[in-house]
C-alpha cells in the first residue's frame, strides 16, 4: 500500500512539474518592421522596430526632449540606400547606416550614423555621424499609437518624405533622388543651350517633360520634331497625342492620334490602335 502511495505522490508531482513548465506566446513590445521604396533607379530600405504609446505621454515623456533618441527600439533603426540619395538638402552615398533623432519642442535634429551595429543608442558616437541637420516638427489630429516610419508624398520626379510619426508628432523628412537634377540639366544643356538636333534625344526630352509634369507646349515641340525626323516610328506621333491632349488641344491631337493609328496598324501594335481609336471617338464627341 505504502509503495502504491509513493508511486501515486511521484505522479502527481511529476505532472505538476510538467505543469509548471507550461508558457504563453507573448506578443514583442516593439514589433520589427520594415519597408523598401523605389526612388528613381535606386531603392530605400528601413528596418526598425515600433514601441506603442500604451497611453503614456511620448514626446516629453517616455522620449526626453533635448536628448539622443534610438528613433524607434530596441536595435538601432538602419536606412539602407543602393543609390544615393539627397536627403534633408545633403547627398547621402550608397550604403547602410543608422537613424538617430534628438527631438525637440519644434525642431528635430536628424542623424545619419555609420554604425549599425549598436543596441539602441548605447555606444554612439557622435564622431561616426555621416549627416546632421534640423528639420520642423508638425502636430497631427491625427493619433499614432505606434511609432510609424513611411515614405511619404512620392513624385514622379523621385522624391518624397520620411515620415517619422508618434503619438500626435510628425517629422517629414525630404529625400529625393538627383536623377532629376542629373537630367533636367543634359536636357538644357543639349537642346536648350546648344540647340543639339538629335532625333531620339527629342524623344526622350519630351517623355521625360511629360512624364514629370513640366512645359508641356515645350515637350509638344520636341515630339514634333521627333517625328518630323523620322515619320515611321509609332512612339513619336503616339507621345504627341498624349501632350496635346493634356493641354486639352484637341483637334491637333486627334490629328497626331490618327498618324500613330496608321503606323500602329502596319506594325500590328493592336491593343494600343484599340486604345487611340477610343480616344480619337471621345476627343470628337466632344
Amino acid at each position: 500500500m505504502k509503495k502504491l502511495l509513493t508511486i501515486i505522490f511521484i505522479g502527481l508531482s511529476t505532472s505538476l512539474m510538467a505543469q509548471e513548465k507550461v508558457s504563453f506566446l507573448i506578443p514583442p513590445s516593439s514589433p520589427e518592421a520594415s519597408f523598401t521604396q523605389q526612388l528613381v533607379n535606386g531603392e530605400i530600405t528601413i528596418i526598425y522596430s515600433r514601441p506603442l504609446a500604451r497611453g503614456r505621454k511620448i514626446f516629453g515623456g517616455l522620449v526626453p526632449l533635448d536628448s539622443l533618441w534610438r528613433t524607434g527600439a530596441s536595435g538601432a533603426t538602419t536606412i539602407n540606400i543602393s543609390e544615393e540619395i539627397i536627403i534633408g538638402e545633403k547627398l547621402l552615398k550608397e550604403g547602410k547606416y543608422s537613424l538617430f533623432t534628438i527631438p525637440g519642442e519644434k525642431e528635430w535634429t536628424i542623424i545619419i550614423n555609420a554604425d549599425t551595429t549598436l543596441h539602441g543608442s548605447f555606444g554612439y558616437s557622435s564622431s561616426k555621424d555621416v549627416l546632421r541637420f534640423k528639420i520642423k516638427s508638425e502636430k497631427s489630429d491625427l493619433f499614432t499609437e505606434a511609432f510609424t516610419i513611411s515614405f511619404i508624398e512620392l513624385t514622379n520626379k523621385g522624391s518624397g518624405f520620411l515620415a517619422l510619426a508618434w503619438e500626435n508628432t510628425i517629422v517629414k523628412i525630404p529625400l529625393k533622388s538627383p536623377v532629376d537634377d542629373r537630367v533636367m540639366a543634359e536636357i538644357n544643356t543639349r537642346l536648350i543651350i546648344n540647340k543639339e538636333q538629335n532625333t531620339e534625344l527629342y524623344y526622350q526630352a519630351a517623355n521625360y517633360y511629360y512624364t514629370t509634369g513640366r512645359d508641356l507646349k515645350l515637350a509638344a515641340t520636341w515630339a514634333a520634331e521627333a517625328e518630323k525626323a523620322d515619320k515611321e516610328n509609332f512612339d513619336y506621333p503616339n507621345l504627341l497625342q498624349k501632350i496635346l491632349a493634356d493641354q486639352k488641344d484637341y483637334m491637333a491631337a486627334i490629328a497626331a492620334a490618327k498618324r500613330a493609328i496608321v503606323l500602329g496598324e502596319k506594325k500590328k501594335l493592336t491593343n494600343a490602335v484599340t486604345a487611340l481609336k477610343k480616344r480619337v471617338a471621345e476627343w470628337e464627341s466632344k
